[in-house]
Parts: structure tokens; C-alpha cells; sequence
């Protein structure tokens, strides 16, 4: 059942919740649209779906932006091992403006702390450098005022170029 009764905003108007939800799913469709489709498919994939749902939510929560902006899609470079087998690792992606910050599950407290991806300065691979569980985390590695902490993660050369001087350098 599809109603247009609440999908039409006024200029200067707050959308509603119809809006946003239509919004929302089209944003999610286009960013990950196997698993979007699939996600009825099984008692599992709805699982999955379920699980990733509540881990944007509780991302959201922790760097205090709105749930519709944080999605957590398949990570393409990582799987895990589960009671049920392997299963692609998440990939959470908040977006902020024009900005997009990428995080992985930390394994040392998962739900409560996530890895943030960036760019290695020696070789330019993408690698967690940072753990955060919440807002001020996330400040405290934004801040080019503070020296970073790297996570024991960043320094993983399966994750480097074989030249990269970052790794030599440890």
C-alpha cells in the first residue's frame, strides 16, 4: 500500500516523515541496491538488515547526528567468521554536508567503538587509524591540535603498500 497523502513539502517547510523516509530509502537503494532488495529475501538477510539498522542508529546516537545520516553497507575488503559462516565485515558511512567519514566495527568493544578509516600518509591506502566511541573521540582526531594515538590496526602491513614508510618506520 503506497499513499501520497504526506509527500509533498511546502517551500521553507520542515519535511515530513514521508519525505524523509522516501528519501532515505531511495539514498539506500542507490548506495546498496542487492542489499536493499534482498534484505525480505531470508530470516537471515532480514537479520542482517535488522542488526545494521541498529548499528546506525547507535552511531548516530554516539556522534550525535541524525540516524538518516549514517548507512552501513557490505564491506567489500573484509569478511568475518559467524556462528553461520562468513559474512561480509559493515562499512558505516556517516555523511556530514558535503563531508564522509567511513568506520569499521572495532572487535575490542563492538557496539560501543568503531575504527575510522583514512588515508595512510605514506602510502595512501585506506587503514583504521583511530578508535572513537563517541563524540569527543571523534573531535580529539579531527583536532590538528592533538597528537594521534594511532590504533593498533593502522600499523597492520597487510593493509600498506610493501613500500610504504609509515610501516618501515615501526
Amino acid at each position: 500500500m503506497h499513499s501520497n497523502d504526506n509527500t509533498t513539502t511546502f517551500a521553507g517547510a520542515t519535511p515530513g516523515l514521508a519525505d524523509r523516509a522516501i528519501r532515505l530509502a531511495r539514498a539506500v537503494r542507490a548506495t546498496c541496491p542487492n542489499g536493499f532488495r534482498r534484505r525480505l529475501d531470508t530470516p537471515e538477510q532480514w537479520s542482517r538488515w535488522a542488526r545494521r539498522a541498529r548499528v546506525a542508529r547507535t552511531v548516530a546516537a554516539a556522534l550525535q547526528v541524525p540516524a538518516d545520516s549514517v548507512t552501513v553497507t557490505d564491506d567489500p575488503h573484509r569478511q568475518y567468521r559467524t556462528r553461520n559462516g562468513v559474512v561480509p565485515g559493515d562499512l558505516i558511512t556517516v555523511t556530514d554536508s558535503a563531508r564522509q567519514w567511513r568506520l569499521l566495527t572495532d572487535f575490542t568493544s563492538p557496539g560501543e567503538s568503531w575504527l575510522v578509516l583514512d588515508r595512510c600518509h605514506g602510502c595512501d591506502a585506506e587503514v583504521p587509524v583511530a578508535r572513537i566511541a563517541c563524540l569527543a573521540d571523534f573531535g580529539d582526531y579531527l583536532d590538528p591540535d592533538t597528537e594521534l594515538v594511532l590504533a593498533d590496526e593502522a600499523r597492520d602491513t597487510s593493509l600498506h603498500q610493501p613500500h610504504c614508510v609509515f610501516v618501515l618506520s615501526n
